[in-house]
Formats: C-alpha cells, sequence, structure tokens
C-alpha cells in the first residue's frame, strides 16, 4: 500500500480511534477494495429519486481517504410530506468507498433499511449523509455480518432541523475490524431521538459502536442504549458523547452501554462522555461491565434448564431490551437467537 495512504487512516493516537486502528489492522499489505469505488444496491419506493452529484468530502479521516478514489455521490430526494410503509433498502456487499446522501425534504417519513455483508476479506469505507428538514422522520436500521478479515467503516452525519424525529436500530456481528459510527447535529428544537443498537461478536472479531450528538437547540429528547456481548477473544468498543451547547436548554438525554463478557480473553472498552454548557437540562450516562448473574443461572439449572440453554436464555433477555420498541424486530430476534445457540 502506497505510504502516504497508509498516513491518512486513523491510528490509536488519536483519541477517537484510540480502539479501532485502522492504521494497524491494515497495515502495508495489499487490501480488496482499498483503491476501488462501492456500488451499493439501492431499492427505493415510488415517488423517491436517485440521482449522481459531486463528491464533497466531510472533515473525517474516511472521508478524506474517500476523496482520492470517489467523484460522484448518491442522493436520494425524499419529496415533501411523503410517507410510505415500503422502506429504502441499501445492501453494501461490495468492496470500496462510497457515499450516499439523503434529502428528506419538510414533514417526509423514511425507514432506511441497511444490509452490511461481506463473505470475503474486503475493505469498505462508507459515508451517509442525512439532511432533515422540518418535521421529518427518520427510521433507520442496520444489519451487520462481516467476514471474519473484512474491515469495514460506516460514518453516518445525521443533520436536523426542528421538530425531528430519528430511530435508528443497529445489530452487528462484527468483522476483522468494524466501526458504526453515528453523528448527530441538532440544528433545531424539540429532536426526538432513539439510537439503540447491540453487539454479539466471537472469535477475534472487533465492533466499534460510536456515537456523537451534538446539541444546539432547546428542547431535545435523546435516549440511547447499546448492550454487548463478547465471548472468545473479540473485542467490542462504545463510544458515546452528548454536547450540550449553550442555546440547548430544556434537554433531557440518557446514554447506557451495558456488556456481558462470556469468557476470560475478550475486550470490552467503552467511554460515554457528557460535554454540557447549557444550565437547565437533565443528562445521564451510565456503563456496566460484568458476566452473567450466576444466581440467575443456578435457578434455572435447579428447575431442570440445561446450563447452555440458560445461558443462551439470560443473554437473549438482556441484548432484547436494546430492541424493543423497535416496530418489527422479529428478523433482528432470530439472527440473536442463531448466534447465541452457538455460542452461548
Amino acid at each position: 500500500m502506497d505510504k502516504s495512504l497508509l498516513d491518512t487512516l486513523p491510528h490509536r493516537r488519536m483519541e477517537a480511534w484510540k480502539w479501532t486502528d485502522v492504521r494497524r489492522e491494515l497495515g502495508d499489505e495489499h487490501v480488496s477494495g482499498f483503491s476501488q469505488i462501492c456500488v451499493p444496491n439501492i431499492v427505493v419506493p415510488k415517488g423517491i429519486a436517485v440521482t449522481q452529484a459531486t463528491y464533497v468530502p466531510i472533515t473525517t479521516p474516511m472521508s478524506a481517504l474517500a476523496a482520492r478514489f470517489v467523484d460522484k455521490c448518491t442522493i436520494i430526494s425524499v419529496p415533501e410530506n411523503y410517507k410510505s410503509g415500503e422502506s429504502i433498502r441499501i445492501d453494501v456487499l461490495e468492496n470500496g468507498h462510497a457515499s450516499i446522501v439523503f434529502k428528506i425534504a419538510k414533514g417526509a417519513e423514511i425507514i432506511v433499511e441497511e444490509i452490511h455483508k461481506t463473505d470475503t476479506p474486503s475493505f469498505i469505507n462508507l459515508e451517509f449523509v442525512f439532511e432533515l428538514a422540518q418535521g421529518a422522520k427518520l427510521t433507520r436500521q442496520i444489519s451487520h455480518h462481516d467476514h471474519a478479515d473484512t474491515t469495514r467503516i460506516c460514518t453516518a452525519h445525521i443533520n436536523t432541523w426542528a421538530d425531528v424525529s430519528i430511530t435508528q436500530h443497529a445489530l452487528s456481528f462484527g468483522g476483522g475490524l468494524a466501526r458504526f459510527e453515528t453523528r448527530i447535529a441538532s440544528l433545531g428544537e424539540n429532536l426526538k431521538a432513539e439510537i439503540n443498537g447491540a453487539y454479539l461478536l466471537k472469535d477475534k472479531r472487533h465492533c466499534d459502536m460510536t456515537s456523537y450528538i451534538d446539541l444546539g437547540a432547546p428542547n431535545a429528547h435523546i435516549r440511547q442504549s447499546v448492550k454487548g456481548v463478547v465471548t472468545d477473544k473479540a473485542r467490542g468498543v462504545f463510544q458515546g458523547k452528548f454536547h450540550v451547547r449553550r442555546p440547548a436548554q430544556h434537554t433531557d438525554a440518557e446514554m447506557r452501554h451495558d456488556a456481558i463478557m462470556l469468557s476470560d480473553t475478550c475486550e470490552i472498552r467503552a467511554k460515554p462522555e457528557l460535554e454540557i454548557y447549557a444550565d437547565d437540562v437533565a443528562c445521564a450516562h451510565g456503563d456496566t461491565v460484568g458476566a452473567l448473574d450466576e444466581s440467575a443461572l443456578f435457578y434455572m439449572r435447579s428447575r431442570g434448564i440445561p446450563l447452555k440453554q440458560s445461558r443462551a436464555l439470560l443473554t437473549q433477555a438482556f441484548v432484547s431490551q436494546a430492541f424493543e420498541n423497535m416496530d418489527d424486530n422479529a428478523e433482528f430476534t432470530k439472527q440473536v437467537s442463531n448466534w447465541l445457540e452457538q455460542n452461548a
């Protein structure tokens, strides 16, 4: 790999990337997809337009890298007051860099279903930009299961005006190195956001769920919950930050990360943060990392439930809390159950 490109990659000496060292993961080896353009498969309901435009990079390390190879981005335009029961489906199964911009007009409501999956070692660098006008509503569902040697970085920038509602649920089974980052900028009052997720990791898989919520207008209501289950030598990372600026009075925001370690060799790194400059807010964060409750396991085994099944039932109840407010969580529940049958 060209050293000039390698030097642009995020590394552990950058605070926001200290537990997800992309430079070290890629090293100087040839990586499939590093210099390619990714073309996601996009299916949209009737009434939504898909066009191309000149790519304008955002000031992030991975966006600067993408700018070396990407000259066009995909624009998905949702008209004013649009509503549909059908979702926009985006399958990202190929190598390379891609940028997708959603322009969601006033009063529009959309569901975006993202499938991130590879069957061979790959490199994928994705950038999503969501521009939500007044009264818009975004529901985002993310499913991720990569090859054990795949590197995937997915960054979503969500810019909101007044009276916007955001619901996001993400389920990840990791990869060689995976990072799903959500960055929300509140530019109008009355933002309502529910940002939930879960990661279930085995072998030497890695998943980083990072969020940065920048609140610059009053009356925001934010709830965030991330659950993690890690075993073998896998590594889970959670980084979350609420940045409450002076104008963002009457903010009500809560953040939680809770994780279970199923082996003595796995790793979990967590850093929840609050940076508050407003004086009339209610903000809280919490983080717990531990093992399964031995007393609950003993109780279930005393009732004749085998140890493996007991562990799976307790773990599934723990993870399912992240998706209890999801309108249709049957597919996510099935994927979690299948993973636990093999690994709990």
